[in-house]
Order: C-alpha cells, then sequence, then structure tokens
C-alpha cells in the first residue's frame, strides 16, 4: 500500500481537471453536483493523478473559526476504487491541515452507507452524534481530532 501512496500525485484542482471530475461524481453519486458548483469551490478540491489521470477527489472546507474542517466529498473512479486513492486523500488533506493549524475534520455520513462508514472510522473518524432525519436514513457526524 506505501507503494501505491508514493506513486500518486495530490494536488490541489485546475479549471482543465473540472470535466474528469464531474465524470467521476457522476459515475459515484446518484444525484451529481453541477460543473458550476465545482467550478466556485474548485480551490478546495484535492485531486490523486495516477500517471497523468484523475483518479479522485476530495472536497473540504475549512469553517468554525479556521480550527476546523468539513469533508463534503470524497469519490474515487470505479476502476481505481480499492486501491488506497481515498485513504491517500484523506492523508494528505490531514497533512495540510495540520499545517494550517487546524485541529478537527469533520464529515456527515448517512445511516445506510456502510461502506463509508466503516472508511471514515478506518480513517480514525468517531460518530459523535446522531442527527435524525425524516427518512429512514439517519446522518451520522463524524470527527477526526488531528492538532
Amino acid at each position: 500500500m506505501e507503494n501505491i501512496r508514493q506513486a500518486m500525485i495530490v494536488r490541489a484542482a485546475k479549471q482543465e481537471d473540472l470535466a474528469k471530475v464531474i465524470e467521476i461524481e457522476k459515475l459515484s453519486f446518484p444525484t451529481a453536483w453541477d460543473y458550476d458548483f465545482f467550478e466556485k469551490i474548485s480551490k478546495d478540491i484535492f485531486l490523486v493523478f495516477d500517471g497523468k489521470e484523475v483518479c479522485g477527489y476530495l472536497i473540504a472546507g475549512c469553517c468554525h473559526r479556521n480550527v476546523s474542517a468539513t469533508i463534503l466529498k470524497v469519490a474515487v473512479h470505479p476502476e481505481h476504487r480499492r486501491k488506497g486513492i481515498a485513504t491517500n486523500l484523506v492523508h494528505k488533506l490531514v497533512e495540510i491541515l495540520k499545517d494550517r493549524k487546524i485541529t478537527e475534520i469533520d464529515v456527515i455520513v448517512i445511516e445506510g452507507c456502510k461502506p463509508a462508514i466503516l472508511f471514515y472510522k478506518k480513517a480514525g473518524f468517531k460518530t459523535v452524534s446522531t442527527i435524525p432525519q425524516a427518512s429512514n436514513n439517519d446522518l451520522y457526524e463524524m470527527k477526526l481530532t488531528i492538532g
């Protein structure tokens, strides 16, 4: 796994990356965010490359008096899943946020999305609250302390 992680390049998104990000978004989520939204937040997107191809992305933003950050979305192209890419993205985010003196990362996960819950638990996130929803799937707020 370490060799795979070292071979990947993670960097901030550029305008020319957005078409591939949108492709991954549509392959990963039933209700995809649109191009305009991605364009507005592109400075907050981190990408993983395998060679010259965008394989996945993570969207996070700093908030709450610049002491915490929120992961909004993580997605990996179906052909590149189970290679440690999402884990690599989270590790890189942690490095970047530590440099910015951010001490906590949170994420909201749908109760029914077991793979996402397990992924974040494996990354060290802990469930801190349940947010009841009118539908059958409540939301879990998960946090990772990094500082």
